[in-house]
């Protein structure tokens, strides 16, 4: 998994490009990566990845300025564009892969998903007591 600096970095630009004039506002990037801590990422977007901030971190990456309350810009060296994701299968193995059979048995799924919770747990219970009996 990126870095928080990095996903906060790709957030932005998926966000920014030259028609905005490489601009984005926090709360946006904020919403847009709802796994993250709010609190890291206003760190990171206003502290450790700003250049126009205040020195209060050992490390720091120099991807954004501030030009107004809350509204920040891509830096110039870091202006790119976010490769879209495609839907399609990538490569040869892509294709390999979805053609093999997975070996699951969907018939016993669909069985299992009649159970309760608590009968599917006992069944396991019962399985894992069958294993013991056949180690000991």
């Amino acid at each position: 998994m990126p870095t928080v600096h990095r996903q906060v970095l790709d957030a932005a630009l998926a966000r920014t490009g030259a028609t905005a004039g490489w601009e984005f506002r926090l709360v946006d990037v904020v919403r847009d990566l709802p796994h993250l801590n709010a609190g890291t990422m206003r760190t990171h977007v206003t502290n450790r990845c700003c250049v126009n901030a205040p020195r209060h971190h050992q490390s720091r990456h120099p991807y954004f300025r501030v030009t107004g309350r809350g509204i920040y810009r891509i830096e110039p060296a870091f202006r790119r564009k976010v490769p879209r994701q495609s839907s399609r299968p990538g490569g040869w193995h892509d294709r390999v892969l979805t053609s093999i059979d997975s070996g699951i048995d969907s018939t016993l799924i669909a069985e299992s998903m009649k159970l309760t919770p608590t009968e599917r747990l006992e069944h396991m219970r019962h399985a894992a007591q069958s294993l013991d009996g056949l180690a000991g």
